[in-house]
């Protein structure tokens, strides 16, 4: 890797740390942070982070495609600095609908950012250096959820002060000319692409699935718990060990397992991350008051995580042509409507069903979601190009 690749390599990936670390400090804690300023129902409060996280991802779309006849290291620069005006706004305002909408730019701004950020290092990097590096990226990112949720009972700025930390990194270290030195020959801007391929169709739907279940995992038990126990008091320390069990597990096992991640092995690993993801959800289904259960329950259910993330984003970058990157894994993106979801189904859930009957209907759809994956490896598409290292 050329020192100037390694240099913007690394300014990125800090960046991608510092803004989960903001995301992380936030996103956990709004659950809480809504109930206690504004004394909202457990239902009222997944309608409200719903609506805020569906306008987010479904304007990311749009951002994102856009990003590709655009400078990228630009757009990052914009979107960071629309993440850090959403963090300095929700406190100073005092009505729950600016907060939404500021949350939902937070949410905007984080998956543009997130999407432009995956389509340079495809632009950029060989193919055995995106397993490698999308596996260090998924282990910062979860270094982040562990270090933002414990200031996440600190005013906002902080978070917005530590977000503002990448516009530097990214102005300074990240090249423009990088991607020019390995570009591959572009086939020509074509958004309809996107609407005819069968691979993406099936893979966007398992994300679909697989974000409801993974995506908003903390901010679901943080309803689950406030529904079953009434404590808003227990349900912060439950977050307070399931996130950073989630986290130490992913910096420990990521990268030594997804960088090893190909296109032989990647169909009995996502089947095994299932049974993970089954396993670990039926530890929380019975761990009741017990924090150790919920911390032993997180461990499992992340083993099935750090399979299956990086495991979606190299199916994509298989199927992406050049020139098309950062479309196609905007497209992927709207699988994050599951995690965008999450809130709403699980206040819906809690209100009208057994309390139980929540992980259930996850197992359920990680299930499906599984079998979506394996109708988009057998179309043609995969078989033409099987890039995945």
């Amino acid at each position: 890797m050329k020192p100037s690749l390694r240099r913007s390599t690394a300014a990125l990936l800090a960046s991608s740390l510092l803004l989960t670390i903001g995301r992380g400090a936030t996103l956990p804690f709004m659950t809480i942070y809504l109930t206690r300023v504004y004394s909202m129902s457990v239902e009222n409060i997944g309608y409200a982070l719903t609506i805020a996280l569906t306008i987010g991802v479904v304007f990311s779309l749009g951002f994102g495609i856009l990003a590709d006849k655009f400078d990228k290291k630009r757009y990052m620069l914009i979107a960071i600095v629309a993440f850090i005006a959403g963090f300095v706004a929700i406190p100073l305002v005092d009505n729950v609908t600016l907060v939404v909408l500021f949350f939902a730019l937070i949410n905007c701004a984080y998956s543009v950012f997130s999407t432009v950020l995956k389509a340079w290092f495809s632009d950029v990097l060989t193919t055995s250096q995106k397993a490698r590096v999308f596996s260090l990226n998924y282990s910062f990112l979860n270094i982040g959820w562990t270090i933002g949720p414990p200031i996440g009972t600190l005013p906002f700025w902080l978070a917005a002060f530590c977000a503002a930390l990448p516009l530097g990194f990214i102005h300074f270290f990240v090249q423009k000319s990088v991607a020019l030195d390995t570009a591959e020959e572009k086939m020509p801007w074509q958004p309809s692409v996107l609407l005819k391929d069968r691979a993406l169709f099936w893979y966007t739907l398992s994300g679909l699935l697989a974000s409801y279940v993974g995506g908003s995992f903390a901010s679901c038990i943080s309803q689950y718990v406030l529904a079953a126990h009434a404590d808003s008091d227990f349900a912060q320390k439950v977050v307070a060990v399931v996130l950073p069990v989630n986290a130490a597990v992913v910096v420990t096992l990521q990268y030594a397992l997804g960088r090893k991640i190909s296109a032989s092995n990647i169909r009995p690993l996502m089947t095994l991350a299932t049974l993970f993801f089954i396993v670990g959800l039926g530890g929380f289904m019975v761990s009741g008051e017990n924090l150790v259960y919920w911390g032993i329950a997180a461990a499992i259910f992340t083993l099935g995580e750090i399979i299956y993330a990086p495991g979606e984003y190299m199916l994509i970058d298989n199927i992406a042509p050049p020139g098309m990157k950062a479309s196609y894994f905007s497209a992927q993106a709207l699988g994050w409507l599951g995690a965008a979801a999450n809130p709403m189904i699980t206040g819906i859930i809690l209100t009208n069903l057994p309390h139980w009957s929540l992980f259930v209907i996850m197992m359920v759809a990680i299930v499906i979601a599984w079998l979506m994956i394996l109708r988009g490896m057998s179309v043609k598409a995969w078989c033409e190009s099987p890039k995945v290292a």
